[in-house]
């Protein structure tokens, strides 16, 4: 899940006198502006073939790594006397998603927050609590494909990051798909304060990068990959290398 919060910071450093190619971004699955190109393998091979020239490769988490069937929205709509789209646009209206996303709230309140909005609009409190907690606790399945990968380059040398727009709740829902050895290499805008496609958050990110590897990161040798074209292009002017995946059903 995520939308953009409205701080802005400016940060990160590269590694001065780095000979690395120019940040390349690389669309899948449609027309964007920019002066893209296509590709022909679509995304995963991309990943694959651009990472060689990475030391760090970022991916996005739902939509990238996670996905979700629409099937318990559309039940949970349905039981509420709503389609998915109309819940999903409540749940994740910006008034209440922003603060969570940034850390200035809780999943737990996030959660009550919907359930008071449900009530608002005459839902019984009940049938609202029991609802969002139906939807809560589908948090997804893993992207084989993606995860395989994810192995694959960390056992060719390259450090894998997840970089959401996320909860305090991330760590246990990892852990809930099986996804336990991924928390420690979480960059969770929740937890770093500001979301994507803020340049703050990549800022933030690639500080935290930095911590982890224990030393400087030269921008160019990041290569990050997500669903969000706008994300993508975000990266791309923070000077990251840039991959937009698409092909995985999710939504948040």
């Amino acid at each position: 899940m995520g939308k953009e919060p409205d701080e802005q910071t400016r940060g990160g450093s590269a590694v001065e006198g780095d000979s690395v190619a120019p940040p390349a971004a690389v669309f899948e699955g449609g027309d964007h502006d920019g002066g893209s190109q296509p590709a022909a393998d679509a995304p995963h091979g991309t990943i694959r073939r651009l990472a060689q020239g990475c030391a760090v490769v970022v991916f996005d988490l739902d939509g990238v790594v996670r996905e979700f069937a629409p099937t318990t929205s559309e039940s949970v709509a349905a039981d509420l006397g709503l389609t998915a789209e109309e819940f999903l646009a409540l749940a994740f209206a910006p008034e209440l998603l922003r603060p969570v996303v940034t850390g200035r709230t809780t999943f737990a309140q996030w959660c009550s927050q919907i359930v008071a909005v449900l009530v608002g609009r005459g839902t019984d409190p009940d049938r609202a609590q029991e609802s969002v907690a139906r939807w809560v606790a589908d948090r997804g399945a893993p992207v084989a494909e993606t995860v395989e990968l994810m192995a694959e380059l960390e056992e060719d040398g390259r450090q894998v990051f997840l970089f959401t727009n996320g909860t305090d709740n991330i760590p246990a829902e990892l852990r809930q798909i099986g996804l336990d050895h991924l928390v420690d290499v979480v960059l969770n805008s929740a937890v770093l304060g500001v979301a994507k496609p803020d340049q703050g958050a990549y800022a933030a990110a690639h500080a935290a990068i930095e911590v982890h590897r224990g030393g400087p990161v030269a921008r160019e040798q990041v290569l990050f990959t997500d669903d969000r074209a706008e994300n993508v292009t975000a990266a791309l002017a923070f000077g990251w290398q840039a991959v937009h995946f698409a092909g995985v059903r999710t939504d948040v």
